[in-house]
């Protein structure tokens, strides 16, 4: 075994200029995109809600103009001030919303809906109505870049983490079998791309922490309320993204091979029956890519587990590349596929075979896995993000959360867990793949917060699948990531 230790990885904004923390580099440097064609100078940003959370969003978003004092903390790094929102500040551009771009839910209709018996049928009939809401907005001359899903608290409390009848009783006491679990998050999201604008959903606690969560509610969530400055940072970095602006990329040399690094997790559709294969396609160190949803899961001979056929292995993977060449005019040299399952000999032989067939050099499958087994260091802190033990060439531990030297502490509530890394192909040493796995858990553009735990190729598959589950299998989906995150 081998002990190391990953330095941060760096990320480049505005002018090409790089940082290892997010949120500072967007204050001294801009987004990435910044002076670019095609970035965003004017956001306009949809509200849809109730009369009292419309108000209250546009009023915080208006009070973002001027930003939000840094909480009062020992580690001033974790906690950064919001500078405001100008052409100088930060995004390097404006963020307005009007009356035309908002939409209130009457008062009788939030009632209808929350009096729906039903939690199956009240998920529904909240989905339906809101997106109504957000058809109309997608209609109008002027129309939003992003929308802001304000949701009320009578709302919340039906629909937050909703769950069919299946864990719930009849009036009789006997269990209710009459249907699978609904999530109202993912069915939102998915009923919205056929409008072509992706949303955003918060609580009234965003621009008002006063506002009381019912206690039911608040035991069954560990949802805290961040300070301010925190809450702006996260928020208008997601609607920025999703705009179709470009916070920052990864800070790559221009020696490495050409990389296209592909996440694949597995989703069970609506009705329970099959199981789909979703991906997350990340072309490049610029995390811009295509999603796309892959074949029927069969069950594997050697583990019992789900997996793809050769057949869909090699179709999911041969339809990635074409997609790369299409928006580079080249193959990738190198080809990145991160699993949470283990890669069985069909799934292998299909990946080989277009990896093969168009001649790429270097492959990398990386099984990826949440490990129980755990390092221990003298005092108080856990290992440092980015601690790894080597066990034999191709299997390593990596802490991808842990404590942080520019934090100078340990952000997270719990003990972390670190990731445990098989390569059951690899074509670049082991010490490059936990280096570019570090740095792929800092392109969650929903957190600027950089320790995230999973790499942005996994952690978009699973947030893919939560949606995709939704979308019948004849409907087009939306390409990019900004709609489902």
């Amino acid at each position: 075994m081998k002990l190391s230790h990953l330095t941060e990885p760096p990320l480049e904004f505005g002018g090409a200029m790089r940082h290892v923390d997010i949120r500072f580099g967007l204050m001294d440097y801009g987004p990435f995109d910044a002076g670019m064609e095609g970035a965003p100078k004017r956001i306009k940003v949809g509200i849809v809600g109730s009369a009292e959370t419309v108000e209250g969003t546009a009023r915080w978003l208006e009070s973002c103009r001027t930003g939000f004092e840094a909480k009062a903390s020992r580690q001033p790094n974790l906690f950064p001030v919001f500078p405001g929102l100008s052409f100088e500040e930060a995004f390097r551009c404006e963020f307005v919303t009007s009356d035309e771009l908002q939409r209130v839910l009457p008062p009788k209709e939030i009632a209808r809906l929350a009096a729906i018996p039903g939690q199956r049928e009240m998920t529904r009939a909240v989905v339906e109505s809101i997106a109504d809401e957000i058809g109309v907005l997608s209609e109008r001359t002027t129309k939003p870049d992003v929308v802001l899903v304000a949701l009320p608290i009578e709302i919340i409390q039906r629909t937050y983490n909703a769950r069919a009848a299946t864990s719930s009783e009849n009036d009789d006491g006997a269990p209710d079998e009459s249907g699978p679990e609904l999530d109202f998050r993912g069915m939102l999201k998915a009923s919205c791309m056929r409008l072509h604008l992706p949303i955003q959903l918060l609580w009234p606690t965003t621009f008002d922490p006063a506002y009381k969560i019912p206690r039911k509610l608040k035991e069954n969530s560990d949802r805290r309320t961040q300070d301010p400055a925190t809450i702006a940072w996260n928020l208008l970095t997601a609607v920025y993204y999703k705009a179709g602006g470009l916070p920052w990329r990864l800070a790559r040399d221009a020696r490495q091979l050409r990389t296209s690094f592909v996440g694949l997790s597995f989703y069970r559709s609506i009705d329970g029956e099959h199981v789909h294969t979703s991906t997350a396609q990340m072309f490049d160190e610029r995390g811009e890519g295509l999603i796309l949803r892959g074949g029927r899961m069969v069950e594997s001979e050697e583990d019992r587990r789900p997996h793809l056929t050769a057949e869909d292995a090699y179709e999911l993977l041969r339809n990635s590349l074409k997609v790369f060449r299409q928006q580079h005019g080249h193959y990738p040299a190198r080809v990145v596929l991160h699993k949470t399952s283990r890669f069985d000999r069909n799934e292998l032989a299909g990946f080989h075979k277009a990896i093969d067939e168009r001649d790429i050099d270097y492959a990398d499958l990386i099984w990826v896995q949440k490990s129980m087994t755990r390092l221990y260091r003298l005092g108080v802190y856990p290992p440092l993000r980015g601690s790894l033990l080597r066990f034999e060439k191709d299997q390593a531990l990596l802490y991808t959360r842990g404590s942080v030297e520019f934090f100078r502490t340990y952000p997270g509530m719990y003990v972390p867990r670190p990731l445990m890394l098989r390569c059951q192909a690899l074509g670049q040493p082991l010490q490059h793949v936990a280096a570019e796995m570090l740095a792929l858990t800092k392109m969650n553009w929903n957190n600027t917060q950089f320790d995230n735990g999973l790499p942005i190729t996994i952690a978009a598959a699973k947030q893919v699948g939560e949606v995709l589950k939704y979308v019948p299998d004849g409907q087009e989906i939306a390409p990019r990531y900004s709609f489902y995150m």
